[in-house]
């Protein structure tokens, strides 16, 4: 061995994500395909948004809604007319709920106040808002058990829709008039599962059927709310009111989801709804004037196309608008219905979720269905790793795309992947304007206490459920000192950290070649006083007003050589290999800035093996 020649291998940007799809050996000459050298091959509870790699931003717990001792069905921000905030109602159990996280986070039971409740075993419940009128499906359609309704062609299996308007909660009468006339209390929307509220009308899906109710503003409303509530009632089609509609094929199944997405280049006085199977996803141009939609009949229907084949939607919640885009959950992975557009008929017609395998591959596909996504603080974020709990299926995972790389007018990088956030079992996720301010929330089950508890998302908090200290987990690629084949072993490594807030607890590991075990390498702490109160050196303060301190930093921490491990399958000391991943954990915030590790040459005669 020579001490005369040490060799260095690192990075110092990480701005491109993470890549878990493959080898996790560094990208070099041989190995092109490797991890680029700007990516991780995960990350867990960090970001590489802004520079270096910090901890996600803290969760706080906001308020318990329910003592866990019914399903969780599902909820929906509801936007109240004018500059009011947004609060959210959820269904449990059957009993519509509402949180008042636009005021003091209080939770009523709009139940006991109306009277009314929907079934309390149905696993799913579906929401739609279209001006202020939130209809609530108990998700029960065309199930056996379900209520018997008579109308004029048959039976309908299924429990009738509540109505809530922002101060009342209302059931609808249904369908029960034949040959209504343009008037209101005539038919209301029936029994049915994903809605949407598109091109002035509110669409509904029964099988593999979808229907719509009446235009806004059409003589089927009522004067008190300027004709708005026209969008509740069904008297304009006969297929619609007469128990038929338009229907995707039988070989695609039911339809799980209704979307819209912004398309500058459609013709004046069309639109294309999108109907979402989990085998297929279809364009229907919807007619849009009143009297095109009165003539949509069998022999006159609108055209019905499909745009992607074998992965459509798996459901409603997991639609998430951003970007001119729509980001979709599938049976493969996270989809972008945009990208499936431009490229119809190519090869990029394909899941963009890939770095994510890693968390992908361990999702239980039956209860993906309750996934649900939200777009807040600029990234994509979906619920994954589903388990059954007593309340319903959750979630102990969120999948993370960034999109802070699109935001500027110089070159345009593609989103960064950023691994996945944990911490909760997360039943299904919210975001709302709130006065301009973004707010995001997660309804959640806790293991603890078996309640359900609503939890909100921080831009910007360092640390989460009070002050606790956030766990990152940061896994870069095996580096290679750009050689692969020359041996060499590990002397040691630097890390160029700053913002160092509060106790900080770091522990690092390493494994060699393709080692499948981690080995401890170093453990140190680090300090940097929040406040006065924090500060050793400070011999009174007043807790309740703190002096606030700024962030500190440690421009390089020295690791030394790694402990001497025996491997027992190679018979190799485990610091001595071709490559070697580190691993970084970390209790608290910090940022990471920058990585180096150093490794001596060692001589190994041809046809030799070094062993321990």
């Amino acid at each position: 061995m020579s001490s005369s020649v040490r060799i260095v291998d690192g990075s110092f940007d990480w701005s491109a994500g993470v890549n878990s799809s493959g080898p996790t050996s560094a990208k070099s000459p041989i190995n092109p395909n490797g991890v680029a050298r700007n990516m991780l091959v995960w990350l867990v509870n960090g970001t590489v948004r802004g520079g270096g790699i910090t901890p996600r931003a803290g969760w706080q717990p906001v308020c318990t809604i329910h003592n866990g001792s019914a399903l969780y069905q599902g909820g929906i921000m509801y936007d109240p007319p004018g500059d009011s905030n947004p609060y959210i109602v959820v269904s449990i159990g059957g009993r519509i709920l509402r949180i008042r996280t636009d005021t003091d986070n209080s939770v009523e039971d709009l139940s006991t106040i109306s009277g009314l409740v929907n079934p309390p075993n149905e696993p799913r419940a579906y929401f739609a808002q279209m001006e202020e009128f939130l209809v609530i499906q108990a998700g029960d359609y065309n199930k056996p058990g379900a209520p018997i309704q008579v109308v004029f062609w048959g039976v309908e299996i299924g429990t009738k829709p509540l109505f809530w308007n922002g101060a009342t909660l209302r059931r609808s009468i249904g369908i029960i008039n034949p040959a209504p006339a343009h008037a209101p209390a005539q038919n209301e929307i029936p029994p049915a599962t994903a809605m949407v509220g598109y091109m002035g009308r509110l669409w509904y899906s029964r099988g593999r059927v979808v229907a719509a109710g009446d235009i806004i503003g059409g003589p089927s409303g009522t004067a008190p709310y300027q004709f708005r509530d026209a969008i509740l009632e069904v008297t304009e089609n006969p297929l619609c009111f007469g128990g038929d509609g338009f229907a995707v094929p039988t070989n695609a199944k039911e339809i799980r989801a209704l979307a819209n997405l912004t398309e500058l280049d459609q013709a004046v006085g069309t639109g294309n709804l999108y109907l979402g199977t989990r085998r297929a996803v279809f364009r229907l141009q919807v007619p849009v004037t009143r009297n095109d939609w009165i003539a949509a009949d069998k022999n006159n229907q609108p055209l019905l196309t499909v745009i992607q084949k074998k992965y459509g939607f798996l459901n409603d919640r997991s639609i998430v608008e951003h970007n001119a885009d729509l980001f979709f959950k599938s049976m493969d992975g996270t989809r972008s219905l945009g990208l499936a557009i431009r490229y119809f008929n190519q090869w990029g017609n394909t899941a963009i979720s890939r770095n994510e395998r890693r968390l992908l591959d361990l999702n239980d596909r039956a209860l993906m269905r309750y996934s649900s996504g939200i777009e807040f603080d600029n990234r994509l974020m979906h619920t994954e790793g589903p388990i059954q709990t007593p309340v319903g299926a959750a979630f102990r995972a969120i999948s993370v795309l960034d999109f802070d790389l699109l935001t500027t007018l110089q070159e345009k990088l593609p989103p960064a992947w950023e691994g996945m956030y944990e911490g909760l079992q997360v039943l299904q996720l919210f975001e709302g304007d709130f006065g301009g301010l973004q707010r995001a929330f997660a309804v959640v089950y806790s293991q603890n206490t078996g309640n359900i508890d609503l939890w909100e998302f921080t831009q910007q908090g360092m640390f989460e459920n009070g002050d606790r200290r956030i766990t990152m987990v940061i896994e870069w690629p095996a580096f290679n000192f750009q050689k692969d084949f020359e041996l060499r072993q590990l002397d040691g490594a630097a890390l160029w950290i700053d913002r160092v807030f509060g106790n900080v607890d770091y522990m690092m590991q390493y494994r060699t070649d393709f080692d499948p075990c981690w080995r401890h390498w170093h453990a140190w702490k680090d300090c940097s006083a929040k406040n006065a109160c924090d500060d050793v050196t400070i011999q009174d303060c007043l807790p309740q007003y703190p002096e606030s301190y700024e962030e500190g930093f440690k421009a390089s921490v020295k690791l030394p050589m790694p402990p001497y491990y025996c491997e027992t399958s190679t018979r190799r000391p485990s610091h001595t290999g071709y490559q070697f991943q580190p691993r970084l954990i970390v209790k608290g915030f910090a940022r990471i800035r920058g990585l180096l590790l150093f490794a001596l040459p060692v001589s190994e005669a041809p046809g030799t093996g070094l062993t321990c």
